[in-house]
């Protein structure tokens, strides 16, 4: 039963705040008809389903505006309510002053996501499908779009579905194991049934679980560390990658103490670059902290650019354990060293540029156009798609039960222990999907949609 809070009727603007030539104001809850017939000279039981009708708003004896109306009656509706969309004028003091008159009548602001947030209350869509919306509305990349549509399209609720069918079968053979424990011969052959079904269901949730960096990349973007030593030029690097003075540029070194972070799009591809504090021993305590920090996020960033500068006669990069595929070597200030400032005279896995010319900034594009890439091909032909934490969350939280499920039926444990973890698998599949009761983790998500959705 939806709660009366989710039935009284809710108003948004659908078309973003800026002033345009339409803007369309979504209106969902019960008796939103009657309502209207308030402001409007049209009558409730004169609006016909999915017609379009020229609508005068008075707001007492001031008419505001004359625009067009549709209704669409509950079920057949994105909320599953009654709905009614007004297009009108997209000025801003109209759209404020129709916002107002609303109001008057006792329709209340939307919160966001809250129409969203009503269609999966009513049935219209599971939760899976409402993320992928969300990303929908928000996708700035192909990438991002690609992401969305794969949660859109249902083949990651089929595949979860799926599995949860398989391991409630394999509960329904564990209870009749435990219900029925003197036929041996019938047990043997249950417990076999159900240890096969926990193999199958581990191993398709370890490839789904494979997806998610390549998943989250392509969804979120990718997360670039630049890491170094004081004054080689990262800050140089991120104010020419953004193409504006982002960072405070200064030859004294450690001017950079705490990181900054920034979105970046080359090439259709979104990158979150993370510009760190210089990386050296420091008696002071700020300086230690933003070191430390430094050393943190380049073990948790996708990428990790190492600058050095040319003109240290070292070429020493900082010591970090990272992983080879992770890590991309940039030599900056060539135009310190003319007689060096061709990318040849370097080992191939170190670009050489300058961020005072621009010398070697193409070729370090491509790199990171490449490094971005090897995360999407990685996605092609594949069903579905781990974009979302939350998915990847609850299927390593089921990964997990699915082990130690496997543990107890190879030690011949009580069946009771293995069930208790299956049913615990399941409950993380379906959550996946939406069976979510609690009112808290929805808030979460549906306060990330934008209003009007």
């Amino acid at each position: 039963m939806t709660a009366l809070h989710d039935r009284e009727p809710i108003f948004a603007v659908a078309t973003g705040d800026r002033a345009a030539a339409i803007a369309i104001i979504r209106i969902s809850g019960e008796k939103v008809l009657p309502m209207l017939a308030a402001i409007t000279s049209k009558r409730d039981k004169e609006w016909q389903a999915r017609h379009f009708y020229l609508l005068k708003l008075q707001d007492h004896d001031d008419h505001l505006d004359t625009c067009l109306a549709v209704f669409f009656p509950a079920p057949h509706s994105y909320t599953g309510q009654d709905m009614v969309e007004i297009h009108c004028h997209g000025g801003t003091y109209i759209r404020q002053r129709i916002c107002e008159l609303l109001q008057s009548i006792n329709i209340r602001p939307a919160a966001a996501g809250e129409f969203t947030k009503r269609a999966f209350l009513n049935g219209k869509l599971d939760l899976v499908n409402a993320e992928g919306i969300s990303q929908l509305i928000t996708a700035d990349t192909e990438s991002q779009w690609r992401a969305a549509k794969s949660l859109v399209s249902g083949s990651l609720q089929k595949q979860i579905n799926a599995l949860r069918h398989e391991l409630i079968k394999a509960l329904s053979l564990l209870n009749a194991a435990i219900d029925f424990p003197d036929e041996r011969e019938t047990q043997t052959l249950q417990v076999e049934a159900v240890e096969t079904a926990v193999v199958t269901a581990l191993a398709q949730i370890k490839r789904m679980l494979a997806s998610y960096q390549h998943g989250r990349i392509a969804a979120k973007g990718l997360r670039l560390a630049l890491v170094g030593k004081p004054n080689v030029g990262k800050s140089s690097l991120l104010n020419l990658l953004l193409a504006k003075q982002r960072a405070i540029v200064s030859p004294v070194a450690g001017t950079t103490r705490d990181y900054l972070e920034e979105d970046f799009l080359l090439a259709g591809r979104l990158f979150k670059i993370i510009d760190t504090a210089g990386l050296h021993a420091t008696d002071n305590r700020i300086e230690q902290y933003g070191v430390a920090k430094a050393k943190e996020l380049a073990q948790s960033c996708d990428l990790v650019c190492i600058v050095a500068a040319v003109d240290d006669d070292t070429f020493e990069l900082p010591a970090l354990e990272l992983e080879t595929s992770r890590v991309l070597k940039v030599i900056n200030k060539i135009d310190l060293a003319p007689e060096v400032n061709l990318p040849t005279n370097y080992p191939s896995s170190e670009i050489a540029i300058s961020c005072k010319t621009g010398a070697g900034i193409p070729l370090l594009y491509q790199q990171l156009i490449e490094k971005f890439d090897y995360h999407t091909h990685a996605l092609k032909d594949k069903d579905s798609i781990i974009s979302c934490e939350r998915h990847y969350l609850a299927l390593r939280n089921s990964a997990k039960s699915l082990e130690l499920a496997l543990e107890e039926l190879r030690q011949h444990n009580h069946a009771e222990c293995i069930a208790f973890e299956l049913q615990h698998t399941v409950q993380e599949l379906a959550d996946i999907v939406g069976n979510v009761s609690n009112e808290d983790v929805l808030a979460e998500i549906f306060s990330k949609f934008c209003l009007g959705k």
